[in-house]
């Protein structure tokens, strides 16, 4: 590792394609470091990565805090009050928030050295306080400010982990969030675009489209040697291998984290039959694939299915 060198690494993808997931499971590795709910509420007090450290002496709390039982990205209950205190890897808007990085960067944004330093030095502490090799953070807003992010860690490494749109959709159909959610793309929740006579299949189906098109934006100034493919599919296929691969990507280089590998394999993690096909009429399949067609096949997704 040269000096000098920014240790971070950004997990980017559409919502709704696994990247919870993936952030929690790479963040149980004890030599990655990430944005806990701690740095969530309290983004100016980097030092309290330090309880990410404590927490590396014992990652059962990881599993429980974590994870549900079956081994889902969000817990099964309302955490208990001991499992509240865990820290836990979160999104954290507040800390970019906090160096005036935008959420929806304006077509004239430009980036201040203010801000630059300020998220740099940030995720420095972060890093060092947890005393860990490299920081992760996903954040789907990161799909739209790639070359903001790439300006102020010209040397970071990027994972972007691709799902199939038409399951994207239909998950995010099914999140308790979704209807509230303000789109990126107009400024609107799909609430109030349904009630002004949109129809709500295609809003989650152009959302996957809207938020991969931001990526290939952003991703193509990325030298190919700092970015990472991952298909979810291969994820759940092949969990070890496709961990390590990603883990070698981001120069983690003490991995010898036998707890890591328990917890993941406490996970049980399998390719399981995508619910949407077993789910959506020919009519429904028709309006996904009229909007998603051509995006799914630059990708390398199969457009022939059958219901």
């Amino acid at each position: 590792m040269n000096r000098g060198k920014s240790r971070v690494a950004f997990l980017l993808g559409a919502g709704r394609s696994g990247t919870t997931l993936l952030y929690k499971i790479l963040s149980a590795h004890n030599n990655v470091a990430y944005l806990s709910n701690y740095q969530k509420r309290f983004p100016n007090w980097p030092s309290l990565a330090s309880l990410q450290r404590l927490l590396n002496q014992f990652p059962e709390y990881k599993r429980k805090s974590w994870f549900s039982k079956d081994g889902g990205a969000y817990s099964d209950k309302r955490r208990k009050w001991l499992h509240s205190s865990v820290p836990i890897p979160t999104e954290a808007e507040s800390v970019y928030a906090s160096c005036h990085i935008p959420r929806v960067p304006a077509a004239d944004y430009r980036l201040t050295p203010e801000s630059a330093e300020c998220l740099q030095n940030k995720f420095e502490r972060i890093r060092k306080m947890s005393r860990c090799e490299v920081l992760l953070t996903k954040r789907t807003a990161n799909n739209r400010r790639v070359p903001i992010l790439k300006q102020i860690f010209p040397d970071a490494k990027y994972i972007h982990l691709v799902r199939d749109g038409r399951a994207v959709a239909y998950s995010l159909l099914r999140v308790a969030w979704w209807d509230d959610h303000t789109l990126f793309w107009a400024d609107k929740t799909p609430k109030q675009m349904v009630a002004e006579g949109f129809n709500p299949l295609e809003l989650a189906a152009r959302n996957w489209i809207e938020e991969i098109q931001s990526l290939e934006q952003g991703i193509t100034s990325i030298p190919s040697n700092q970015l990472l493919e991952v298909r979810y599919n291969e994820l759940l296929e092949d969990p070890n291998g496709q961990l390590q691969r990603i883990l070698d990507f981001m120069e983690i280089t003490a991995q010898k984290d036998a707890a890591f590998w328990n917890i993941v394999e406490s996970l049980h993690l399998a390719p399981k039959p995508e619910a949407w096909t077993r789910s959506w009429k020919k009519e429904e399949l028709d309006i996904v694939l009229s909007l998603q067609g051509d995006t799914l096949r630059r990708w390398g997704f199969e457009t022939d299915d059958s219901l």
